[in-house]
């Protein structure tokens, strides 16, 4: 049975952090409790639903029927559905204390597609199109207001997902503490005037209405006929044009925490109805943002036209409905490549926007043996490697070294290794045992006549590592696990020319000194990348910048001429 609420718990004496916990503890929500379950909402076209009460003892029984049934190269189910419920099974990574189990779940509700689907077009039109943008931008400082009164409770859902995030301890705090960044209202407004300018407007104007243009407008051929047959002479209209909202499908990666609130932040700004689904890694910032439309502003017509859901991608009973043509404007897919091109393939009659998966890489001129502080400049490869402890998009994998005789390189792959040891003191690592064995398969395998310089947990176990390679090196078997490949080459501007390590799925170059970066910007972004910042400032960002080559507002509406 679903349970769902048309806005939360709240009386007149309520705060926004009274409203959310109150709505939270009145139906269990977000904490796990000491059957290891957590339990997970949905967001339904800005109704809350909750899942069904089930047993640890039943969730159990399907997993077993499950692993029954797995092949032995299936790999470990991780969803099941248990009753009227959707269950994910997820891998404790913590180290193993007394006690603490192998597995935890996140439970969740159902839906049926056609429940998030908007058809009447006309009512948004109505009720969220001609919202001005200042009514958006003071929705999202009140979702950010009600994060930053929540604390209390943000911090016991920070908690209640430590044993299975893959970030460290410090970065998972951080990734929760920054959230109210993302959901400022100051910073929506900048992204929409940049991102949506055009004719001198900016698009904020644009947004809320049409805008005349100084544009002149051209007769058709026709009007010529009409003049000499009719005398009708042709008058010309006053241009207008608008950025008008749209209905989006958002399908979020987990590779990044914070990539569901960008998603879902995107539509909020174009005025758009949405649905946003989270990923099997990170159903966690979906509902969190669920909960806070209900608690600071639940008849907003923005919260009335959200949704945040979950299903397994690929079920072709949800998807078969949500990529028909018609049921969305526009679908926003996040992942990985062969995730993108299924959704591509599908969504026939939709204008799909995909934010592939990428990769950075770092270019280190020859400037660096000569006076340079080869500490400072490792402490910036760091930097630019472990965004989102290298599972971004943008995080640097390899480092490309100009010149500079063996010993040169040694002692930089020695410096590098120190800043990454430096780092694991501050914010040990986290890593998965697939990426573990993905590390011992390198060093008696494909890297074996690489020079490694490694760091050790304080069990021994794995924890960084840096690997001086002088051939070439597949990114397919790059373990993304605080691992920085040192590809010695003998000039960066030949490099760069031949296209042989750029291309559009290399996302970002950070390039130090910065001489040689203005001087190689150019070629770099001619090869397809996106980002070409100064060393140190790969994870770095602006208000309204460049996601993938798009101005991605700009692709999320629908442009009007009148």
């Amino acid at each position: 049975m679903q349970v769902e609420l048309a806005r939360p718990i709240k009386n007149k004496a309520s705060s926004p952090e009274r409203a959310l916990a109150e709505l939270a503890h009145a139906h269990d929500l977000l904490t796990r409790g000491e059957d290891g379950i957590l339990r997970v909402p949905f967001l339904v076209r800005g109704k809350l639903r909750v899942p069904e009460a089930i047993t640890r003892e039943a969730i159990d029984h399907r997993f077993r029927e499950l692993d029954a049934e797995a092949g032995p190269s299936d790999g470990l189910p991780g969803y099941a559905r248990v009753g009227g419920a959707q269950v994910l099974r997820e891998v404790v990574t913590r180290p193993k204390i007394a006690g603490t189990p192998r597995f935890v779940y996140t439970v969740m509700p159902v839906f049926e597609p056609d429940e998030v689907i908007e058809r009447d077009v006309a009512a948004l039109a109505e009720e969220l199109y001609d919202l001005p943008v200042t009514e958006i931008v003071a929705y999202a400082d009140g979702l950010a207001k009600a994060y930053r009164e929540s604390l209390a409770f943000i911090n016991t859902v920070r908690d209640a997902t430590r044993l299975t995030a893959e970030l460290p301890d410090e970065e998972h705090d951080l990734a929760f503490a920054t959230v109210p960044m993302l959901l400022d209202g100051a910073s929506l407004k900048a992204s929409v005037d940049h991102e949506l300018c055009a004719w001198g407007h900016s698009g904020s104007e644009l947004l809320d209405g049409w805008r005349a243009i100084d544009a002149a407008v051209m007769p058709a051929p026709v009007h010529a006929t009409l003049a000499r047959a009719l005398a009708a002479p042709f008058v010309p209209r006053e241009a207008e044009i608008r950025a008008m909202p749209t209905r989006q499908l958002h399908i979020t990666a987990g590779n990044a925490p914070h990539i569901p609130f960008f998603s879902a932040m995107r539509a909020i700004a174009t005025k758009s109805a949405a649905v946003v689904k989270s990923p099997s890694g990170a159903t966690i910032p979906g509902a969190l943002l669920a909960l806070l439309a209900l608690a600071s502003n639940p008849d907003h017509p923005i919260t009335k036209h959200l949704s945040f859901v979950y299903w397994p991608g690929g079920d072709e009973s949800v998807e078969g409905a949500l990529f028909m043509p018609g049921a969305f404007d526009r679908v926003v897919v996040w992942g990985a490549p062969g995730a993108v091109s299924s959704v591509r393939s599908r969504a026939v009659g939709t204008k799909v926007v995909t934010l592939d998966p990428r990769y950075g890489v770092s270019m280190i001129g020859r400037e660096l043996f000569a006076e340079a502080d080869l500490g400072a400049v490792a402490s910036r490869v760091v930097a630019d490697a472990l965004v989102a402890n290298q599972k971004a998009c943008i995080a640097s994998q390899v480092v490309y070294v100009e010149g500079g005789h063996d010993a040169d390189v040694a002692r930089f792959a020695e410096a590098l290794r120190a800043a990454l040891h430096a780092f694991d003191e501050a914010s040990p690592n986290v890593i998965a045992d697939q990426a573990r064995g993905d590390v011992l398969r390198l060093l008696k395998g494909r890297l074996l006549d690489a020079d490694w310089y490694t760091n050790e947990s304080g069990g021994g176990a794995f924890s960084s590592a840096v690997v001086v390679c002088r051939d070439e090196f597949s990114m397919a078997s790059h373990p993304m696990c605080r691992f920085l490949v040192v590809r010695p080459v003998a000039d960066l501007d030949e490099l760069v020319k031949t296209g042989r390590v750029l291309h559009h799925g290399v996302s970002t170059v950070s390039v130090w000194p910065e001489p040689r970066r203005k001087a190689l910007r150019t070629a770099i972004a001619a090869q397809g990348v996106s980002n070409v910042p100064p060393l140190g400032q790969s994870g770095t960002g602006f208000s309204g910048q460049p996601h993938d080559g798009m101005r991605v507002l700009s692709e999320l509406v629908d442009w009007k001429n009148a």
